[in-house]
C-alpha cells in the first residue's frame, strides 16, 4: 500500500517560465507574415517572449513581426491566443530593458 499526501503548490506561480516577465504597457504593431499590421497593446515582456492584447484574430502557430519600442522589428511565434490576448515567443532573444527604457518604464 502506498501512502501519500497531496498538497497545493502555494508558490503563486502556476506557469513556470524560462525567463521572468516584467509588466510593460505600450502600443505596438503586430504583422502576421503575409498580411498587414494590426494594433496591439504590450502587457508584459521578457528576453524570450511577450504578451499583448489585440482585437485581431491571430491563431497560435502564426509567425508575426513585432515592432517593439526601442528595437528593430523582431520575429516571433504566437504560442497561444484567447480572450483578446496572445503570447508570443521571440525567434531570437531580445533585451527587454531596451523596450522598458524606450517606454520610460523600469522593471519592478
Amino acid at each position: 500500500m502506498i501512502q501519500a499526501t497531496i498538497t497545493a503548490d502555494l508558490s503563486g506561480d502556476t506557469e513556470p517560465r524560462r525567463d521572468a516577465r516584467v509588466e510593460a504597457s505600450a502600443d505596438l504593431a503586430l504583422r502576421p507574415l503575409g498580411t498587414t499590421a494590426v494594433e496591439a497593446r504590450l502587457i508584459n515582456i521578457s528576453s524570450l517572449g511577450f504578451m499583448a492584447a489585440t482585437d485581431a484574430q491571430i491563431a497560435p502557430g502564426a509567425r508575426v513581426r513585432v515592432a517593439l519600442p526601442g528595437n528593430e522589428r523582431v520575429n516571433a511565434l504566437v504560442i497561444w491566443a484567447r480572450g483578446g490576448r496572445l503570447g508570443g515567443e521571440f525567434a531570437t532573444p531580445i533585451d527587454p530593458l531596451q523596450v522598458l527604457h524606450a517606454i520610460g518604464s523600469t522593471p519592478g
